[in-house]
C-alpha cells in the first residue's frame, strides 16, 4: 500500500483516539460550576407534556414533581383523561390541547401559563428525586441560563437496557469533560430548567415550533434548540450531576435502534446548521471541538474501518500464505517462500494498539460512572450498543430528510395502564425517545 495512504490513515486515525483520551482525562477534572444559595422552589413551575403515556409511569412522574414544592402544569397533547383526573387529584393544573401537535407545541402551551422566574420541563416518563428542584436552582449563578439533570435509567436485565445505559454514561463522560472547560453540548430534554424570560419568546417563535429540514418540518431538536438559544444570549448551560432524573430504557433492541436513529438525525440537523453558521456564535473553542468531534466521530470511525479493510485483507493474505506453506512444506520453506517482511505490516497492529489505548481510557471513565454490581454487564452490552450506534449514525445521516418517520410514536388508542411497546418494539420507548432529543 502506498506510504502516503498509510500516512493519511495514521493522521486521521489519531482523531478518534485523541477525542477519547481528552474526554476521558477531562471528565475526571472538577467542573467549572459555581454554586449559589438556591431560590425558593415556589420560584419554579414544572411543565409536563403528556401523550399516550402509561398511567403508572405518568403517575410516578407527576408525584415526583408534586413533591418538589413547585407549581406543576400538565399539558395533554391531544389527550385528556385519565391524565386530567390524575393531575387534579395531585392538586396540579391540567391544560388540554385539542389536537396532537408534538412536544414543542406542548411546551409552548405550558410555558404560556408560567409566571415564575424559572421553568422546569419534565418528560412524562421521567421521575425526579426528592429535592431535585432545590439542587437545580443552586446552579443558577448569574451567568447561567439553563441547567440539566443527569439522566439515569431504571435497572433492567435486558440487553437493550444495558446498551442504553452504556450510551448514556458515555455521553455523561463527554459532558463532564465539557463541564470542566465551560458549556455543555446540550441539556437533556427529559429534564431541563431555564430562566423563564430568557426562553419565553423563543419557545413561541416560528424558529422553534417549525424547524425545517430541506423544506420539511421536523419535531426534533427541542433540547439543543433551547441550549443553543441560551448560549446565543450570552448565558452558560451546565449539568447538575447530583440530580439523577430516572427514566425507562428502551424495551428491546428494535426500540433502541429506532431511538438512536432519531437522535442521530437530530444530531446531523444540528451539525449542519452549525456548519452553516446557525449555531451558537461564541460558545468557546472547546465547545466547537466537542460539537464537531461528537457528531463527526461516528463517520470518521466508519470511514477508517472501510479504508483499512484492504490493508487488513492484504495482511491476512500473508498470514494465510505462510500458514499454508508451513503446513504443506515445513517451516524452513515457508520462511523463504512467503513474501518478505515489510514495515507496512506493522501499520495495522500499531494503529490497533493505539486505538485500544484510547478506547480503554474512555471505557475506564465510563466504568467509573456505573454501579459496581452492573459494571461488567453494562460494558459488555456497550460493545453491541457502540456498534449499533455507529450504524444508526450512518443511517441517520443518509435518511435525515425522512421527516414523516420522525412523528411515529405510540398510538393515542394505546391501552391505558400498560406500555404500548408490544413485541414490535416501537410504541412506548420509541415515542418517549421521539420527545427526548
Amino acid at each position: 500500500m502506498n506510504w502516503l495512504v498509510l500516512l493519511a490513515l495514521s493522521v486521521v486515525g489519531l482523531v478518534p483516539v485523541t477525542y477519547l483520551l481528552v474526554n476521558a482525562y477531562l471528565s475526571r477534572r472538577r467542573e467549572r460550576v459555581a454554586r449559589v444559595h438556591p431560590s425558593s422552589t415556589r420560584d419554579v413551575t414544572i411543565v409536563i407534556p403528556v401523550h399516550a403515556e402509561s398511567i403508572e409511569r405518568f403517575r410516578s412522574a407527576l408525584r415526583s414533581a408534586c413533591r418538589q414544592g413547585s407549581r406543576v402544569i400538565v399539558v395533554g397533547d391531544g389527550c385528556d383523561e385519565p391524565y386530567r383526573s390524575l393531575t387534579r387529584f395531585e392538586g396540579s393544573e391540567f391544560v388540554a390541547l385539542s389536537h396532537r401537535g408534538g412536544k414543542k407545541r406542548a411546551l409552548a402551551a405550558g410555558l404560556a401559563h408560567v409566571t415564575t422566574p424559572f421553568v422546569l420541563f419534565l418528560d412524562s416518563d421521567t421521575t425526579l428525586p426528592d429535592g431535585a428542584v432545590t439542587r437545580l436552582l443552586s446552579y443558577f449563578a448569574p451567568e447561567v441560563g439553563g441547567v440539566g439533570a443527569n439522566l439515569l435509567h431504571e435497572e433492567s436485565d435486558s440487553i437493550a437496557a444495558g446498551c442504553a445505559e452504556f450510551v448514556e454514561r458515555a455521553r455523561e463522560v463527554v459532558l463532564r469533560a465539557m463541564s470542566s472547560r465551560g458549556n455543555v453540548l446540550y441539556l437533556d430534554g427529559a429534564c431541563m430548567m431555564f430562566r423563564t424570560e430568557l426562553i419565553r419568546s423563543f419557545v413561541a417563535s416560528e424558529e422553534f415550533l417549525h424547524l425545517r429540514v430541506l423544506g420539511r418540518e421536523t419535531p426534533l431538536g427541542d433540547d439543543w434548540q433551547l441550549t443553543d438559544h441560551v448560549l446565543n444570549q450570552g448565558f452558560r448551560t451546565v449539568k447538575a450531576y447530583d440530580v439523577g432524573a430516572v427514566t425507562r430504557p428502551p424495551g428491546n433492541l428494535g426500540a433502541f435502534v429506532r431511538q438512536n436513529v432519531r437522535w442521530m438525525r437530530s444530531s446531523w440537523i444540528r451539525l449542519g446548521r452549525y456548519l452553516r453558521g446557525a449555531g451558537p456564535s461564541a460558545p468557546g473553542f472547546f465547545y466547537r471541538v466537542e460539537l464537531l468531534g461528537t457528531y463527526a466521530l461516528p463517520l470518521v470511525t466508519f470511514a477508517l474501518v472501510i479504508a483499512r479493510f484492504p490493508l487488513f485483507v492484504h495482511l491476512l493474505e500473508g498470514v494465510v500464505s505462510r500458514a499454508y506453506l508451513a503446513t504443506s512444506h515445513g517451516l524452513y520453506l515457508a520462511h523463504f517462500a512467503a513474501r518478505p517482511f515489510s514495515w507496512a505490516h506493522l501499520f495495522l497492529p500499531v494503529q490497533t494498539a493505539v486505538g485500544l489505548v484510547g478506547a480503554g481510557a474512555f471505557l475506564g471513565a465510563v466504568a467509573d460512572r456505573l454501579p459496581p454490581h452492573r459494571r461488567l454487564r453494562t460494558l459488555a452490552c456497550g460493545v453491541l450498543g457502540s456498534s449499533l450506534l455507529l450504524l444508526t449514525a450512518v443511517y441517520g445521516l443518509v435518511t435525515v430528510w425522512r421527516a414523516s418517520a420522525w412523528r411515529s410514536g405510540p398510538s393515542p388508542e394505546a391501552p391505558r395502564g400498560q406500555d404500548a411497546t408490544g413485541s414490535g418494539g416501537g410504541g412506548f420507548a420509541a415515542g418517549t425517545a421521539f420527545w427526548r432529543r
